[in-house]
């Protein structure tokens, strides 16, 4: 019996309500005294729980000429209520942990404390949180995005979704290309190696959702400037394995202005798509 009243226990009975419903499995049509007595509780404590338990559907109360007696009702729709009421609590508590948290993310550290504020972050390491944390910096930013990047390893030349939707939203997205031949783009279902006419209609079909695009011989590092209020700094290092490289991530407008104006210095020095196919088939003349 204190095996079954544990139990009950964890289902969320009390411990005098997991008596009372052992008792009233045990017997039949019993009075409030002598239920009390046999589960070894206080009397008035018993009258309270057959009371609920009658409101609940758990057990009967029946009226006698003399006095209110109690019996359990068929044991299966005791178990089909009890199983309902956890299932709909278990719903009801997924539903609220959703919704809560679902307020809950957009004002996340919004109320940051001035003394707990980190200007400057590192992260180490090619991984995951390196390509999160970019796109935790974009999903807070709404202006504009100022990109220095290499064109390395592979891409297709659809449109990111996050780039058109940002774009859709009024955001403004500039993308400034080191023209590498160490990039194979996906035509169809093969990978091919760069050519200077692919490499054009690649940058070409980028532009065709909003985004602007220039190509330049050479770039340092990646550099994601997020409304010039925040740098992210990759730290190229061709001695040192992109697995051990590191990232920086500098929250000051200051800074962010100012490698703003380096970005459209190197900008307005870098060739659109057009100008980097005729000058390359100038050379090739």
């Amino acid at each position: 019996m204190e095996e079954i009243v544990r139990n009950l226990e964890k289902l969320g009975f009390t411990v005098y309500e997991s008596k009372v419903f052992c008792v009233l499995f045990e017997g039949h049509l019993l009075t409030a005294s002598e239920i009390a007595q046999k589960a070894e509780i206080p009397r008035s404590s018993a009258y309270d729980i057959l009371k609920e338990f009658v409101k609940q559907g758990i057990c009967n109360e029946i009226q006698t000429s003399s006095v209110a007696k109690y019996e359990i009702i068929d044991p299966a729709i005791v178990q089909d209520k009890i199983e309902k009421e956890i299932h709909d609590t278990y719903q009801s508590r997924m539903t609220n942990l959703k919704d809560s948290f679902d307020k809950l993310q957009p004002i996340f550290r919004a109320k940051e404390m001035e003394a707990q504020k980190v200007d400057v972050e590192l992260i180490k390491g090619f991984n995951k949180h390196r390509y999160a944390k970019q796109l935790q910096l974009w999903s807070s930013s709404s202006k504009e995005l100022l990109v220095m990047a290499k064109l390395e390893g592979r891409a297709t030349a659809e449109a990111d979704q996050r780039t058109i939707d940002f774009i859709k939203n009024g955001g403004k997205v500039k993308t400034l290309y080191e023209a590498s031949p160490n990039f194979k783009l996906k035509i169809g279902d093969e990978w091919k190696d760069m050519t200077t006419d692919s490499l054009v209609e690649f940058t070409i079909a980028l532009t065709a959702e909003g985004e602007e695009v220039r190509l330049t011989e050479n770039i340092n590092q990646f550099m994601a400037i997020f409304d010039r209020k925040v740098v992210y700094i990759s730290l190229v290092d061709p001695t040192i394995s992109r697995y051990n490289r590191s990232d920086i991530i500098v929250k000051n407008e200051n800074f962010a202005s100012s490698m703003a104006e380096y970005f459209e210095q190197q900008w307005n020095k870098a060739y659109t798509p057009e100008d980097f196919k005729n000058r390359n088939t100038g050379e090739q003349k």
